[in-house]
């Protein structure tokens, strides 16, 4: 059962991060803007204090810290996730939605279930647990071992058109150590930050970044601790 409720749950973010991207594609046409990811889509959601969206015949309607997506064939309710994730898993919005679609997995149907079954995967160090929502950790199977430069004296630290230089410090490789694995799917997100490190001048290693593909260790360092104080 433990098995093939992972398997419910990442299709189930899926779902969310597909329906979202259809939004952010359909605001940045109609628009002409330029959202990247959820923190984009967060601010222009500040400004244009609109609660209800159109797009590819899907209708959205945001709701409190969430979102629900529908149309004749699809029901999908969520809460927007931790860092740049667009949702995580809130056992309750998961059966509702489960259900909404009469799905087949109707042992599903009950969040309770679905929450204590989260709670022992955490126990099984596949999951974690942030404010009220539950993710999943990156294992091994699904991830590589980075290898960085262990002589260097230069990070630039490039995003979009924007590119930083930091000279080597204790934060930086204190990132390294706990860099342990990466999602062996980073390269296939578009919105991420380049590192490259430098020693003399020269380029020696590149290696993507984003908060969602790093351990959550080294994510405090790198986006809450270098990124955050680079802007």
């Amino acid at each position: 059962m433990e098995e093939k409720l992972q398997i419910v749950l990442k299709e189930y973010i899926r779902d969310v991060e597909d329906a979202c991207n259809i939004l952010v594609k359909s605001i940045n046409n109609s628009e002409n803007l330029n959202l990247k990811n959820k923190y984009d889509f967060f601010k222009y959601r500040s400004s244009s204090k609109k609660m209800e969206f159109e797009a590819e015949g899907i209708i959205y309607r945001l709701h409190g810290k969430g979102c629900v997506a529908f149309n004749e064939e699809k029901f999908i309710d969520w809460d927007f996730g931790y860092r740049s994730r667009w949702c995580g898993i809130n056992p309750w919005k998961v059966s509702i939605t489960l259900k909404k679609n009469n799905s087949s997995h109707i042992e599903y149907f009950d969040g309770n279930l679905i929450q204590t079954a989260c709670e022992q995967l955490i126990k099984n160090g596949i999951m974690f647990k942030q404010y009220d929502q539950y993710y999943f950790e990156i294992i091994e199977n699904e991830a590589f071992k980075p290898e960085f430069p262990t002589e260097y004296d230069t990070l630039i630290v490039e995003y979009s058109n924007l590119s930083w230089s930091i000279p080597r410090n204790k934060l930086i490789d204190r990132f390294i150590r706990k860099s342990t694995r990466v999602h062996n799917q980073i390269n296939k997100n578009e919105d991420k930050y380049m590192l490259k490190f430098l020693l003399g001048g020269k380029e020696i290693c590149t290696i993507p970044y984003n908060d969602i593909s790093y351990p959550e260790n080294a994510v405090k360092i790198m986006s809450d601790e270098i990124i955050r104080n680079l802007s």
